[in-house]
This record gives C-alpha cells, sequence and structure tokens, in this order.
C-alpha cells in the first residue's frame, strides 16, 4: 500500500488523501486504488479519446504527460521521459523486485523456443525458473498467464516479477526490439542473453534493417557488469559484426552428437546451444543433458505422423524462419516431397511478403497461399502481395485458411510432409479486432482422428 504522503514525494507535489495498491496503465485495469498512467498523443482526437475511455474507469490518481483544456480530477502532469523512473519509485514500494538471476533473449526467430528451453534445462540441475514472452508467463510444463504479447509493459513486467518470482531461482523473458526502443525493460539487467538470429522483420515499425540492428544491439546495454551475450555457434556472421563492441560476445559451444528430430534442424540445435550456455553461465555450472528429454513449445515444430507422411505445424512467419523450417524439413526428409501452405499478417512489414513466397518457392514442391491474421487489410490484397514473389511453383490460393488447409489434407499423398506455417500456438484469426477461433493445432489433430474412425 502507497499513502498519499508516498505518492507525494515521489510526484513532487501536495497530494490529498489517497491509498494505492496498484498501478495500471491500461483505463480497462483501473480500480479505485489505482495510480493509472495514460499517455496523450499530439493527435486532436486523442483528448477525446482519453475522455471517453476514462468515463467508465476508475483511478486514485491520474499521471499523464500533458495539460489538457479541462484536466481530470486527482491529476499530475508530468514529462513522459522520466515516467519509467516514477513508475519505478511506486513499483519498488508497492511490487518489490525478487533477488532472481535474469537471462534474456533476443533475436528475429527463436526467441520463444529457446526461453522455453532455458526453463527445462534449469529444471533439470534443479533451478526453479518462468518465463516471460509469447506464450505469456510459464513456469516448467506450465502456462500461468496468457498476456498476448512477445514483451510486456515495464509496470506489466515489474508485476510479473513480484507475482511469480519471489519463490524462484531464475527469470528468461524475450525481448523484442519494439521493447527495446521503447525502453519497456528500464532499469532490469541481465545476468546474461542470447541473440540468436537477425533477418528482415518489423521494418513496418523501423524501417531500415541498420535501425532494426540498432535497435536489437540495445540489448548489450542491458548486460550487467562482466556479463555475457551468447550468439549460436553457427551465426558466424552476427558474432563477427557483434565482437566490434565492447560487451564480451560469445560463442555458444556446438552441441556435437546425435540429436532428437527436433533438435536436427539447424536453426532448434541454435537455439538449444544458446539455451544451454545461458543457464551454465547464470549459474556458473557445467549441464550434462539428456536431450531426449527436452520437448518443443506449442506451436514450434508440432509434428504428426499420418500414414507415410507428416503434418508439420510451425510458427514461422518470416523469410528466415521459414528458409530455417523447410531447409530443416528437406534435411530430416530427404525423400519426402514438401508441401507448404502459408500467410502473410496484415498491418505489419508488406515487403516481406514477396520475399516469404520467393523463400517458400526454394523449398516446396507444392504451394498453398492463404491468410493468417489479416487485421484490417483485404486478405485478397495481401494474398496478391504473395503472390507476386511466387517463382512459377505449383501453387493454389485460397483466401479462408481452414479451407485451405483442409485443401491441403485432402492432397496430402504418401511421402510427403504438409507444414501449416505461421499459427503455430496461436488460437485465432485476427480480423478487424475481432479474434476468430481457428487452431492450426486443432485441425491436425481433428483430420488424424477424423482418419483414424
Amino acid at each position: 500500500m502507497l499513502n498519499n504522503d508516498e505518492l507525494g514525494k515521489i510526484l513532487n507535489e501536495s497530494i490529498p488523501h489517497v491509498l494505492i495498491n496498484d498501478i495500471h496503465w491500461r483505463t480497462q485495469d483501473s480500480t479505485s486504488e489505482s495510480i493509472l498512467f495514460y499517455k496523450l498523443t499530439d493527435d486532436v482526437k486523442s483528448e477525446q479519446i482519453f475522455l471517453d475511455r476514462i468515463k467508465d474507469s476508475k483511478y486514485a490518481w491520474l499521471v499523464i504527460n500533458r495539460n489538457m483544456q479541462n484536466n481530470p480530477r486527482n491529476v499530475s502532469i508530468i514529462n513522459e521521459a522520466i515516467w519509467p523512473h516514477i513508475q519505478k519509485k511506486i513499483l519498488d514500494n508497492i511490487f518489490p523486485q525478487p533477488k532472481i538471476k535474469m537471462i534474456g533473449i533476443t533475436g528475429t526467430n527463436g526467441k520463444t523456443t529457446t526461453a522455453d528451453l532455458v526453463l527445462q534445462i534449469g529444471h533439470l540441475i534443479e533451478k526453479k525458473g518462468f518465463s516471460i514472452g509469447t506464450l505469456g508467463v510459464r513456469e516448467y510444463n506450465k502456462t500461468m498467464l496468457d498476456f498476448g504479447l512477445t514483451s510486456p509493459s515495464f509496470i506489466d513486467f515489474r508485476k510479473y516479477l513480484f507475482k511469480y518470482g519471489m519463490d524462484k531461482d531464475f527469470c528468461v523473458t524475450e525481448v523484442s526490439s519494439h521493447a527495446l526502443v521503447q525502453d519497456r525493460l528500464y532499469d532490469i539487467g541481465f545476468d546474461a542473453a542470447g541473440w540468436l538470429s537477425f533477418s528482415q522483420d518489423h521494418l513496418d515499425y523501423h524501417q531500415t534493417m541498420d535501425k532494426y540492428f540498432d535497435a536489437k544491439s540495445l540489448i548489450l546495454k542491458k548486460l550487467l557488469p562482466n556479463k555475457k551475450l551468447f550468439i549460436p555457434s553457427e551465426q558466424k556472421d552476427l558474432f563477427e559484426k557483434l565482437k566490434r563492441t565492447s560487451i564480451k560476445v560469445t560463442m555458444a559451444p556446438e552441441i556435437e552428437g546425435e540429436l532428437p528430430l527436433f533438435f536436427r534442424t539447424q536453426f532448434n540445435k541454435n537455439n538449444l546451444e544458446v539455451a544451454q550456455a545461458l543457464i551454465e553461465s547464470t549459474f556458473n555450472e557445467s549441464v550434462t543433458i539428456n536431450y531426449n528429454s527436452l520437448v518443443p513449445p506449442d506451436g514450434r515444430f508440432y509434428i504428426r505422423a499420418f500414414k507415410s507422411s507428416y503434418i508439420v505445424v510451425d510458427y514461422a512467419h518470416t523469410p528466415d524462419a521459414l528458409k530455417n523450417i523447410c531447409q530443416g524439413i528437406k534435411k530430416a526428409f530427404p525423400n519426402y516431397k514438401l508441401k507448404v501452405l502459408f500467410g502473410c499478417g496484415g498491418d505489419r512489414d508488406r515487403l516481406k511478403r514477396p520475399i516469404m513466397a520467393s523463400v517458400v518457392s526454394d523449398w516446396a514442391d507444392e504451394i498453398y497461399v492463404t491468410s493468417d491474421n489479416p487485421r484490417s487489410e483485404k486478405p485478397e490484397q495481401i494474398i496478391s502481395d504473395i503472390l507476386s514473389g511466387i517463382k512459377g511453383k505449383n501453387f493454389q490460393s485460397i483466401t479462408e485458411r481452414p479451407e485451405a488447409v483442409n485443401i491441403a489434407f485432402s492432397e496430402l499423398k504418401d511421402h510427403e510432409v504438409l507444414l501449416l506455417a505461421g499459427k503455430g500456438h496461436e488460437d485465432y484469426i485476427l480480423i478487424n479486432g475481432v479474434k476468430h477461433p481457428y487452431s492450426d493445432i486443432r485441425e491436425v489433430e481433428e483430420f488424424i482422428s477424423r482418419k483414424k474412425t
């Protein structure tokens, strides 16, 4: 609980009697005992949108970043540049940060798989951990909370650390480029970090590859003194680019010997190398692992046999991720025909759409182009952008994903691998702000179940 005197000192002003036991940044979550931070833009409509949002909201105290024509009650106007500092002081009072090891993972692809492997390897050496990332907040083999983002806000991140970390030894978190640029981690430092890959994505936000690289590079500043950033042994170009920095960048030791099918793909072998290196560095001990005891997280190289063929579901939704998964399948099943079903998300980097099509054309024998999450875009336009990169391969375009998946199932023949790419663990298709229930994994399970009966 934070009383008015303590809050007044933090905000540097006199505060009437209020009791604060929570902190929020979303109006719909705030309560009558919460402090609410709300960022107004310079847009003329911003004030009215804000007033509409708080009309039915509750708060004990409000912090905004500029004066309004008619300021609401119980309000402080504070430069948003110092918000993280103020938020930290409030959070330290209400949700103190546990003294646990912190591990950060960035990269265009592989963050979720690697974070889950870190949890599993930590469990093998009896270290209790939890992860924060794309799959929500997870403990070993268990999801505690699904919040729908790769990297939460600083406020939510600190609250998750408090709620789930008090009895833990470590937290491993995915670190997106957006989170780094927006400083969502603020003063949180890492005892070890991994950078898994770097390829085109999010140019709708970062604009250029150089800016995207600079955003990812901010993770170097999050390392605690004398701590290491690990790069997969195969990522030599990335290593060369990063070793020019003053941070100690280290190649993760290469894992030798026979590995389970999931790790025979180079990208998942990379993820495994970094995950093991992160745990060993964080706890300063060598780990002996039975790799057969490790399992992929939901929607990452999920594979099911069907007669003499296989169906794979994977979250791959960037050119590099598609190349890696297709290459991995071809290596694991050299005598099998590869069919790929994929789409591209709406309201995201349009430049990567024909590039993804080109990559799939290089590896697939047959292609099904369909919807992913169209969001506010017309699915037909997204598909048109994709098709401009198809290289004369045998392909079909089917707008509705469920229909496309069922057609692909009906055309699956002996000694073929069908890859359903882009959705992975997701259980919805997002159209104009509405999540429509749908799951590639569920479609696969139901198809196989029907064929057994």
